[in-house]
């Protein structure tokens, strides 16, 4: 009876998204020479709408042959940076767009800094739903089953409660919100999952990992194998197997997006790596000259919106980086795996940076930390937060810091006890990232 109303309420709520999502189902998210014809249609389109319309792209007509747009012609289309799109907003929006009561403001998490602020459409918000339903239909979700959110953001949710909301309830879902978490929470919301039985859980990714970890240390029955689908953070292999334990050794997804360009790319079952969501977004991932990397290397992510024509983003950093994972000359239809933000690196003195994963793998081994967060301060400063398990072994701290060291030589390390490890305004956990400014 509940899934038959959810489905007759996100059929007419979300009537457009249904339809969208009907068309990409009817596509094989493997066929890449037919998805890449497909998406450099819309590309055209978008390009096009810029340089007619939007005064920062309209010199560059003619710079790029649209008539015979191959890579190398798109590639003169300069990078688009953040510091950019916040000097020069107004540059960058079609002031022809005759739907203006369908732009929305919004703003980005600010994980790394500065929050920036840009506009979506309702029509980027459609695409990006229905891409996202999409990920759920290729990981076999039923998008109108039971499900729980494990999510809290400052902005949406200011409490722990789970008082009944009436959009939930239509949707079928119970959302329990995170922003907060203490042992007696994490207690009460594996009551909550256990009495409700969800098929399906999204999650902030160290959200659903530290539930997971404390079901597994106190050895809790959880009472439903729901499917796992983790966000806004990288899902590293120690997280992936502590929360599919904790699940009866559940299947865990990872799922990429971010709110400038919403749905990005995702992992399906059966296969490897995330693939795009050609619909709604071209990825292309480019080494610090903006050179396109090959298969199996690492640079960073730039996006061009495809859904969105008042403000569309155009050869956009995004702020993280990949690993390519095909071998397409035109774009990148699939990565290996995401990395993280750009910003998750640590620097070294001699210019070369150490991936922020290299120290998380340190962390995650030690049963004694609760939780951290690394920062580096400056290029020979780095302040380590620890919120402590009991009981604690400091011994396992003293090989982490050694461990550092060792990488690091010469370092200081400023360690910080404390009760918790502040999210940001989002609700996210930066583990590991520089203060020290790079140009992206």
């Amino acid at each position: 009876m509940k899934r038959s109303l959810t489905m007759i309420y996100r059929r007419l709520r979300s009537k457009k998204a249904i339809k969208i999502l009907k068309l990409l189902k009817n596509r094989d998210i493997n066929n890449s020479s037919s998805n890449l014809i497909y998406q450099k249609s819309k590309l055209f389109v978008v390009l096009d709408t810029a340089f007619s319309n939007i005064s920062f792209y309209k010199s560059m007509e003619g710079h790029c042959d649209l008539k015979n747009l191959t890579y190398s012609e798109f590639c003169k289309i300069p990078v688009l940076t953040k510091d950019m799109v916040r000097d020069n907003p107004d540059t960058l929006i079609n002031k022809s767009y005759k739907k203006t009561n369908e732009v929305n403001k919004a703003t980005s998490g600010g994980s790394t800094g500065e929050p920036l602020t840009f506009f979506r459409t309702n029509t980027q918000n459609i695409h990006g739903q229905a891409a996202y339903y999409y990920a759920l239909e290729l990981n076999k979700v039923d998008i109108f089953g039971k499900s729980i959110d494990l999510w809290g953001a400052e902005r949406d949710m200011h409490s722990t409660s789970s008082s009944f909301n009436f959009k939930n309830f239509l949707n079928n879902r119970l959302t329990l919100n995170t922003f907060v978490m203490s042992d007696e929470i994490i207690n009460r919301y594996i009551n909550q999952i256990n009495s409700t039985k969800p098929i399906f859980i999204k999650a902030y990714v160290h959200s659903v990992y530290d539930i997971a970890k404390y079901i597994n240390k106190n050895n809790i029955k959880i009472k439903c194998k729901p499917i796992i689908h983790c966000t806004t953070g990288p899902l590293y292999p120690e997280m992936r197997y502590e929360i599919s334990k904790a699940f009866n050794n559940t299947y865990v997804y990872n799922f990429y997006g971010s709110r400038e360009v919403s749905a990005i790319a995702s992992e399906i079952r059966e296969s490897e790596g995330l693939f795009v969501f050609y619909d709604n977004i071209f990825l292309e991932i480019l080494d610090e000259n903006n050179n396109p990397v090959k298969k199996g290397e690492e640079g960073e992510i730039v996006i061009t919106t495809l859904n969105n024509f008042y403000m569309p983003l155009i050869r956009y950093k995004i702020g993280d980086r990949a690993i390519k994972g095909d071998d397409l000359e035109f774009g990148t239809l699939k990565m290996d795996k995401v990395i993280g933000r750009t910003l998750g690196v640590i620097h070294k003195a001699d210019g070369t940076k150490i991936d922020g994963q290299f120290f998380t793998t340190l962390f995650f081994s030690k049963p004694s930390i609760k939780s951290f967060q690394l920062v580096q301060k400056d290029i020979n400063l780095l302040e380590l937060n620890i919120v402590k398990n009991e009981p604690f072994n400091s011994d396992e701290l003293k090989q982490v810091l050694n461990r550092i060291m060792t990488e690091l030589p010469g370092i200081n390390i400023e360690v910080n006890f404390c009760e918790k490890i502040n999210l940001t305004k989002t609700g996210k956990i930066m583990y590991v990232y520089s203060e020290i400014k790079t140009t992206y």
